[in-house]
């Protein structure tokens, strides 16, 4: 009699079919192969949270909006603020040590150098300082990356942006503008189910944002019929800008915050025809991060560094430097 020894593979065999078709009735997000591109599975991350909070709490959208904003700025942004705050206080600290090597980077750089004139010292003289910075702040733990951690929020705000553009059923963002991609939340958006492409949205337009809105702009879904909310917007920005202790900044420092704040003048109309929903998540923020700044200012305020005394009669290098130069 011979052995039944091919009973396995006929079974295998026989449940592949229910296998596969069990496997393409899953919903889009529980598989790894959909047919949006990966910033919009991005997007949809943004868009889960944002729902998931609004389920969570009962609120309307009106008040769940800032809560969210709030929640990504305790939950993701702090940490990374108090971490570079940390760093910028350690920076300051070193200040000293940095200044002590100047006058040993001086000699240093005349006998290299000297013989070329004044400004190859001097060029020299920056660069070597400037060596010497980076390797004494690496040292102690507080690179000068660390000053630009602050940027980690700017993809967060603009996937948070694009995920309230797509449920308030704008047609254009800034997100689709920076990357090409079409409309998350359009209707002509292909899906791949088991059926075959649908028309389904990925991100369908929230209903419930025309009736969940506050105040002056119970509808999240128009633009603020009072004009209230873009103009407070650039209130918020630039309060971000020039609402702080005044601090000594470069040329190039001034120039570029005084831009910003122009910038921040054109927002306001700008921004008139968008959906009060976006709006309102960019004011929470925006007012958020100046309140952050401000709680930081005060429970970890970076002490003005000790300088090196000033002689009545500084000596003289030779490098040309702008303190030895009579006025």
């Amino acid at each position: 009699m011979a052995p039944h020894v091919r009973s396995c593979p006929l079974q295998f065999t026989c449940a592949t079919p229910n296998l596969s078709k069990l496997f393409l009735q899953l919903p889009p997000s529980c598989r790894s192969f959909h047919a949006s591109p990966r910033t919009q599975s991005i997007v949809l991350v943004a868009h889960d949270a944002v729902t998931g909070l609004h389920s969570l709490t009962g609120l309307p959208w009106a008040y769940t909006i800032p809560l969210f904003a709030l929640t990504l700025r305790t939950t993701l942004i702090l940490p990374l603020s108090i971490y570079q705050r940390r760093a910028n206080r350690k920076q300051a600290s070193l200040v000293p040590i940095v200044q002590s090597w100047r006058h040993a980077l001086q000699h240093e750089t005349m006998r290299e150098v000297g013989h070329l004139g004044p400004v190859v010292a001097q060029n020299t003289l920056l660069r070597k300082l400037r060596r010497k910075r980076n390797e004494i702040y690496r040292r102690w733990g507080c690179g000068l990356w660390k000053n630009y951690l602050g940027l980690a929020q700017v993809p967060v705000f603009l996937v948070t942006m694009e995920a309230l553009r797509a449920m308030a059923g704008a047609q254009q963002g800034w997100w689709g503008m920076i990357t090409g991609s079409r409309n998350v939340g359009a209707d002509t958006d292909a899906l791949l189910t088991a059926d075959g492409l649908t028309g389904t949205a990925l991100i369908p337009v929230e209903i419930s944002f025309a009736t969940e809105g506050a105040l002056w702009f119970p509808n999240l879904l128009l633009a603020d019929p009072q004009l209230l909310l873009p103009f407070m917007l650039s209130g918020a920005i630039l309060l971000n800008l020039f609402g702080h202790k005044p601090v000594a900044l470069g040329l190039w420092q001034t120039r570029f915050r005084r831009s910003m704040g122009i910038v921040a003048l054109a927002i306001g109309p700008i921004m008139i025809p968008v959906p009060s929903a976006l709006v309102l998540y960019w004011v929470s923020s925006s007012m958020l991060a100046y309140g952050q700044s401000l709680l930081l200012e005060r429970l970890m305020p970076i002490k003005k560094p000790v300088m090196p005394c000033k002689p009545k009669r500084p000596m003289k290098s030779g490098l040309g430097l702008p303190e030895e130069r009579k006025p």
